[in-house]
């Protein structure tokens, strides 16, 4: 189970949930938080099914080609399109960003998060408190990052690399000293293989049925090209169409066509407004995620048609993006064991 999921769980029952803490989770770098939470639904968790050791740097030597998604950034322009705009340009682009892999390649989604965290004191603890989001003397910056690796032939291994990299960039205040040893010990430290982007999960109901990574991938085949359609087809299913298409890896893996017809859905959307334009990456946020009771957000790369971020946006204490690229291997850190 993400422990976004498990820290939206664990404050279902408060008035009002803060999107920094879903920030934390969602970086992967909050795990006290979350202990304790468990899924209740099944298909939105995520086994563990081995144990990587590297740290930082691990996509040394791979070669990536020239799709990159996000990183033509430029300081923040006053919106002058609709949301509708936005998104239609986005579909009639992505039509035209179809990847094409070579056997042995993977495309790798990678997200990017920075965070701010304070030490909160507790006496009942052994290390005298914890990392969390609430502000005091003692606060730290970290950067964290982590990819998914989709291979060329879906059929093969999905490999998560939740480790990839995890950096204190700051730290500073009368705890800091001691404080500072349990950032690291709260960083992630484990990878995940999806086989054929499927996974079991030991509670389900039955043990053996098998969940996909990518929720859309089993849907195909049957979810309608047409914007209206496709919006009606959502509100059959659990979540309805804003929550269930504001997630960037299930939009950006899916078929093109697809894909474009999920932003044209979107853009029939009401309430939608630009907030932010920061050179091809465009911010837009709907009034009620339908999630909880803060703004769902979607980041659109409108040169590749794809999107780049999600969730409740940019904070002045946290922030994430994500790159999509195509990778020549898996780096040598991250492949998965013998079979």
């Amino acid at each position: 189970m993400p422990l976004l999921e498990q820290v939206r769980e664990l404050g279902a029952a408060e008035v009002h949930v803060e999107e920094d803490t879903i920030r934390v989770a969602r970086a992967a770098l909050m795990q006290e938080i979350a202990r304790g939470g468990r899924a209740k639904d099944p298909v939105r968790t995520r086994r563990r099914r081995w144990t990587g050791i590297g740290v930082g740097g691990l996509v040394a030597g791979v070669a990536a080609t020239a799709i990159v998604v996000g990183s033509v950034l430029a300081p923040p322009a006053t919106p002058s399109a609709s949301a509708a705009e936005v998104l239609n340009k986005a579909a009639d682009r992505a039509v035209l960003h179809e990847f094409t892999l070579h056997p042995g390649e993977y495309i790798r989604i990678q997200e990017v998060s920075t965070q701010r965290l304070w030490w909160t004191r507790d006496g009942s603890r052994p290390e005298g408190g914890g990392w969390s989001v609430n502000p005091s003397e003692t606060e730290a910056t970290v950067r964290a990052s982590q990819s998914l690796y989709v291979p060329a032939e879906r059929s093969g291994d999905w490999v998560e690399d939740y480790a990839e990299s995890f950096q204190v960039t700051a730290i500073s205040g009368p705890d800091a000293d001691k404080a500072r040893p349990y950032l690291d010990s709260i960083a992630p430290r484990h990878n995940e293989v999806y086989p054929g982007g499927t996974f079991t999960q030991p509670d389900a109901t039955d043990p053996t049925t098998r969940f996909s990574r990518d929720w859309m991938q089993p849907y195909y085949d049957v979810m309608p090209r047409d914007p209206e359609k496709l919006i009606e087809w959502m509100k059959r299913q659990e979540g309805g169409a804003l929550t269930r298409f504001g997630e960037p890896v299930d939009v950006d893996l899916a078929p093109v066509d697809l894909r474009a017809a999920i932003f044209r859905a979107l853009a029939l959307i009401p309430g939608a407004e630009v907030t932010k334009v920061e050179g091809d990456v465009t911010t837009i946020v709907y009034p009620d995620g339908g999630e909880s009771n803060w703004p769902q957000t979607v980041l659109v790369d409108t040169r590749q048609g794809l999107l780049v971020g999600r969730g409740g946006g940019d904070t002045d204490t946290a922030s994430s993006r994500i790159f999509v690229t195509i990778v020549d291997k898996l780096p040598d850190s991250v492949k998965p064991p013998e079979k």
